[in-house]
């Protein structure tokens, strides 16, 4: 197989772009995953709005600045 030398210059111009689209997309869907992880891991207090880590999942926590009860649940219907 013979390559010209403008084949070879499109080659050696085209993969480092590859690569950086690549390793974008890489660090992209690292970066949605940890965010995703951490949503589920802080929860955010319904009375003074502060978030607050959650150890385990559970189904009501105690909010550290204002004490309020916070109820881990679907999306409340409001009135």
């Amino acid at each position: 197989m013979i390559v010209s030398i403008s084949q070879l210059i499109l080659a050696v111009v085209l993969l480092p772009f590859l690569w950086i689209g690549v390793d974008w997309l890489l660090n992209f869907l690292a970066d949605r995953r940890e965010a995703r992880r951490l949503r589920r891991l802080m929860r955010n207090c319904h009375l003074c709005g502060k978030g607050y880590p959650e150890g385990k999942q559970v189904k009501l926590s105690t909010c550290p600045e204002c004490s309020a009860q916070n109820v881990r649940d679907g999306h409340r219907k409001l009135g």
